[in-house]
């Protein structure tokens, strides 16, 4: 069974660059259509793309991870339930140009440690119309699977490093927290480059994988906030930005995979001085008022993605693979 996450970033109720390794032409003219949906949906401009004819062949997306992956809402609710997941809504999306199909291996609450030696997933935690793997590994799974399709998987996403690493906020003393995220860099470290290195082996040079980084909700507290709560958005930033993404952009970029920064992404790093209205809050920094419209931090005191969060997490990913 999966190791639950104690104190993870799945429990926590309280409180791009890029790396472009070339793709292939006959992959830039499938993922210029992606891209041209998504912002197509977002109600966005858009220059043309190239355009490409439907395929009658399936292809397959391969989606790893936690419950990014699984698109684990409050309410119990997710994946298929709902749609609302990126891997979800990157797969409507890819259907527009072809026959995509999602093999969704994530769990929720899992760590990279325990993709990496867990058998199995725990009860209630799987996504849901995804893929069950009883007697082995999450990470093994997916590689077995991809080393059974080998030229019919044409996508990876993988969201791993959080629950690993988020849990070492939750430390009283500022100097054990550095410690413990010093220690969780090199185990996600170590998991997620077993898993890349093998998965390159399977798959080459020529199918994208993109590796995802998250949401930092506790930002969202704020300098303004109480002691405490500005203590972990403080702490939280630091370890984001010198911890839990440089080490996984670095895996990722000795991959010649491609880097979603999701924190960035949400405006993680806009200046605290840039004010925005927050409805029910005032006036808030315009960080914590985008955090708020992507998660379900300042509704539900929870740190997931909304669908409004997982549809920019797609976007972003149609974009890094253009």
């Amino acid at each position: 069974m999966a190791r639950a996450a104690r104190g993870g970033f799945e429990h926590i109720r309280k409180a791009r660059r890029r790396v472009t390794p070339r793709i292939p032409t006959r992959r830039l003219r499938l993922f210029a259509v992606v891209i041209a949906s998504v912002v197509s949906v977002a109600g966005l401009c858009t220059g043309g793309a190239h355009a490409w004819h439907d395929r009658t062949e399936v292809t397959y997306y391969v989606s790893v991870g936690d419950s990014y992956a699984a698109g684990y809402r409050p309410d119990g609710k997710s994946g298929l339930e709902t749609g609302d997941g990126y891997a979800y809504q990157l797969t409507d999306i890819l259907n527009r140009s072809g026959r995509w199909e999602l093999r969704n291996f994530g769990c929720v609450g899992q760590t990279a440690h325990g993709m990496q030696l867990d058998n199995g997933c725990t009860a209630g935690a799987l996504a849901s119309g995804g893929v069950d793997y009883p007697e082995t590994t999450q990470l093994r799974a997916a590689d077995t699977f991809m080393a059974e399709h080998q030229g019919e998987v044409g996508l990876v996403t993988v969201a791993m490093g959080a629950n690993d690493m988020v849990r070492c906020l939750d430390l009283a003393d500022d100097g054990a927290v550095q410690h413990c995220a010093e220690q969780m860099s090199t185990e996600v470290r170590q998991s997620l480059g077993v898993f890349l290195t093998a998965t390159r082996a399977l798959l080459g040079n020529d199918v994208p994988i993109v590796g995802i980084s998250y949401f930092n909700v506790f930002h969202a507290a704020g300098p303004a906030g109480p002691l405490e709560a500005s203590r972990r958005s403080t702490l939280s930033q630091t370890l984001f930005d010198n911890y839990l993404n440089p080490t996984l952009r670095d895996i990722y970029s000795q991959a010649g995979a491609y880097f979603v920064d999701s924190s960035t992404i949400a405006g993680n790093d806009l200046p605290e001085s840039r004010m925005s209205p927050l409805p029910g809050h005032g006036t808030v920094s315009t960080s914590t008022a985008r955090l708020c419209g992507l998660t379900y931090y300042c509704s539900d005191h929870d740190p997931h993605p909304n669908r409004a969060g997982h549809a920019l997490i797609a976007q972003a990913i149609a974009e890094a693979i253009t």
